[in-house]
């Protein structure tokens, strides 16, 4: 396939896996053609789905403004890296099929574009009480990921420098956090736009809903990644042992109360602090209880 032309030094590529996608596909596509500062392109990768024919069918609905790319099923990081290879702007973003836009992201993205060492560019995906920091460096990016993947932009010259998103199958969940680190850590300024420029919707049953799979990469990235840049060992451990808490928690929140307990264990026993052993009781308690507490708090008044 022929490279993609860029317009402009702010042009953009879309670029969109999808995998069962084709009941979220066509309101991801209508937010990218409802942006005040129009994609350059449009990539569907189709990444071995079996509802590809009822994909397919969704992009033809586009009249040629979307390209679609079909692969065997490789994971989210190869549908990416495929959709960045044909791209030949200086910008790309991505978002996932069951994501949308608000009509405003790209534009109040781009105006923050000027400088040549921004990388990468981000914002919020919920009205969230926490604002995003304006700027990320590589300290406060490890400490935290508040970067989603459908609210970003990347400097192409960035992503290739860093060499796309590794595509390790024990990453899938965590690829993405490999990747803004790997760019944070080479340099790039990471920023952040104010307020919500999007929608974050997984659809069921996708990757970010598989809690346990999801913590076991982001433990796997942690290690991996932190070998690689040479952080010391107690660094790294320090960063597990803060997934696993908040897996647990999530874990907890979902009321799986037994894996909940298996995540925190390491945690309890090796930093116990008091927020741990709460987490940890917490478990132990019958989920009808749990409900109820949560029932009971969410009728408080907001002051």
């Amino acid at each position: 396939m022929s490279a993609i032309a860029a317009a402009d030094a702010h042009a953009y590529t879309v670029i969109i896996p999808a995998y069962k996608a084709a009941g979220t596909l066509a309101a991801a596509l209508d937010s990218v053609f409802a942006q005040q500062r129009p994609a350059a392109a449009v990539v569907v990768i189709d990444d071995g789905s079996p509802d590809g024919e009822a994909i397919a069918a969704v992009v033809a609905g586009y009249g040629g403004r979307v390209t679609l790319i079909r692969q065997h099923n490789q994971g989210p990081a190869a549908a990416r890296n495929h959709g960045a290879r044909v791209a030949a702007t200086p910008w790309i973003a991505f978002l996932d099929a069951d994501d949308s836009w608000l009509p405003e992201k790209m534009a109040r993205q781009l105006a923050l574009a000027g400088e040549d060492r921004v990388g990468l560019i981000h914002g919020q995906a919920r009205d969230e009480r926490e604002p995003l920091p304006a700027m990320l460096d590589l300290d406060r990016l490890w400490t935290r990921n508040r970067i989603c993947t459908s609210m970003v932009v990347v400097r192409k010259a960035a992503f290739d420098a860093a060499g796309g998103f590794d595509e390790d199958p024990a990453l899938i969940g965590a690829e993405d956090y490999n990747l803004w680190l790997r760019v944070a850590a080479a340099g790039w300024e990471l920023r952040a736009v104010a307020g919500r420029i999007g929608n974050y919707t997984p659809a069921a049953g996708s990757i970010t809903s598989q809690i346990e799979r999801c913590a076991a990469a982001e433990i796997h990235n942690a290690r991996k990644l932190g070998d690689a840049l040479g952080f010391d060992p107690a660094r790294i451990e320090a960063k597990v042992l803060s997934i696993r808490t908040d897996f647990g928690r999530h874990l907890l929140h979902a009321r799986d109360l037994p894996a909940a307990r298996r995540m925190l264990w390491a945690p309890l026993r090796r930093r116990p602090r008091p927020a741990v052993v709460q987490l940890w009781c917490a478990t132990f308690v019958p989920s009808a209880l749990l409900d109820l507490r949560r029932r009971l708090r969410s009728r408080r008044p907001v002051r």
